[in-house]
């Protein structure tokens, strides 16, 4: 990318007043208000060619018109430019938009590890965009074109979505340097998925109308990495769309999907009815603000603010990863008190998270906080049909040689072979490993009884 043209961006930021075009005003079902269409004020300009919004010398269909949509001329060329303003307070399911302001500094430990910032600043949301693409294909190859660039941010007052829309490819260097213009003052694209897709297309876009990588590219923060961490063994997926009504508490109605995104932008361009791209618009908005509404939540975990609560609602498998990854992210001493809480539950499901926590424990040293989760998950395994036995041989290598009670580790060797034995025939396995698993078992047990034994031994002498 340019840095020269970064630059002239930057010196050239004084905006170019467009004429006023007005404001539609929607209410939504829950009862709050959005602006549709900006006027000159509220458009902020920041390339360095002149932005002029239509004022009647190109007319667009009526059903651009009533989406909020104008043209935007520019030196370069055309697009059109959708804009839509959310005024504070504004919640987008469970979270207030307007806390994106004093919650924003909280996500720097996520941003630094995700850019490996040698000289971490602190986020500020007046320099964070967040972005959302609908492209032509799915692959991240030159021949993708992104036909919509969704963004928002941050105002004093409000949230701003800005949605640019090509309707030809002549278009498209036009839209591209109305969205440099966006990026000139901000330090990260908020995103998901998009450090792997969406950058990655903009990038080959920007070289293919004539820009070359030169300096700096914006840092990134990446929601799609932390909703992994905290769900992937919890959630159906960690699709934004699964992300969003699990755990934001919204759920939409009658929405496009994303991948019928392209299907609907080849009709529109067959026949030239907005019509057909009025659900993709949406979908795209939708999107940009679950991605405010996704920083607000991780945010809060951040900062501590509702860790009781969640402490208190989330499942024990959620728990643990979540305080995994606060530790990651350098709040070790909240990540302790969820692991203490984690410790306390009766119920450990399928025992996935209690073994993990167990080893975390074991590494540090501290047995005692190990032993309970081990005898946990081992009464677990026992009562499976297709037991785990990692339980079991932990309990067998600490009481045979930590605790010294052989007879105890006895009883757990004899047990996991056992376990062996009816996973056989419960489960088909592969045999060799099976024999290899039993045969396992049966040296450990052999061994210990033997050592038993001579112990015996010794104390009748």
């Amino acid at each position: 990318m340019n840095g020269g043209l970064r630059e002239r961006l930057g010196r050239l930021r004084g905006q170019v007043p467009s004429e006023e075009t007005g404001e539609n005003v929607i209410t939504k079902e829950d009862g709050s208000e959005v602006r549709v269409g900006a006027t000159a004020e509220q458009h902020e300009v920041s390339n360095r060619e002149q932005v002029i919004a239509n004022s009647g010398q190109e007319k667009i269909p009526e059903g651009f018109r009533r989406l909020g949509i104008d043209v935007v001329r520019t030196e370069l060329g055309s697009f059109l430019l959708r804009t839509v303003r959310y005024p504070f307070p504004y919640h987008h399911g469970v979270y207030d938009l307007a806390e994106l302001a004093s919650i924003a500094g909280y996500l720097s430990p996520v941003a630094h590890r995700q850019n490996k910032e040698a000289d971490p600043q602190p986020l500020n949301v007046s320099r964070l965009l967040f972005l959302d693409t609908e492209t032509t294909g799915l692959g991240v190859g030159a021949g993708n074109v992104p036909f919509m660039i969704g963004f928002g941010y941050c105002e004093s007052n409000a949230f701003v979505v800005e949605q640019a829309l090509i309707r030809h490819p002549g278009e498209e260097k036009a839209m591209l340097s109305y969205l440099l213009g966006k990026m000139g003052e901000r330090s990260h694209l908020v995103t998901y998925n998009g450090r792997t897709f969406d950058w990655p297309v903009l990038v080959n876009r920007f070289i293919l109308n004539g820009w070359r990588k030169n300096g700096t590219e914006p840092a990134h923060l990446d929601f799609l990495h932390p909703s992994r961490a905290l769900w992937r063994n919890t959630l159906a997926s960690c699709r934004l769309a699964t992300v969003e009504v699990e755990r934001l508490g919204f759920v939409r109605e009658d929405d496009v999907p994303g991948s019928l995104a392209p299907t609907l932008y080849f009709r529109y361009l067959s026949d030239g009815d907005p019509e057909h791209l009025r659900g993709v618009f949406v979908h795209n908005e939708q999107d940009i603000l679950t991605l405010a509404s996704l920083s607000v939540h991780f945010g809060v975990l951040l900062s501590e603010r509702e860790l009781a609560t969640h402490a208190n609602e989330a499942g024990s498998e959620e728990l643990y990863r979540t305080a995994c990854w606060l530790e990651l992210h350098g709040k070790s001493d909240i990540a302790e008190t969820l692991f203490a809480r984690l410790a306390e539950r009766g119920d450990i499901g399928d025992g996935n998270w209690c073994l993990a926590l167990a080893s975390r424990y074991k590494k540090t040293g501290r047995h005692e906080l190990a032993l309970p989760l081990w005898q946990q998950a081992a009464e677990r395994a026992e009562q499976s049909a297709a037991p785990k036995l990692e339980a079991h041989l932990e309990l067998a290598i600490y009481y045979e040689h930590r605790d010294k009670r052989l007879d105890i580790a006895i009883g757990y060797s004899e047990k996991a072979l056992e376990l062996v034995r009816r996973r056989a025939k419960l489960v088909a396995a592969n045999a060799a490993k099976h024999r290899e698993e039993k045969e396992s078992w049966q040296r450990r047990l052999a061994r210990i009884r033997e050592k038993a034994a001579r112990l015996g031994e010794r104390e009748r002498e």
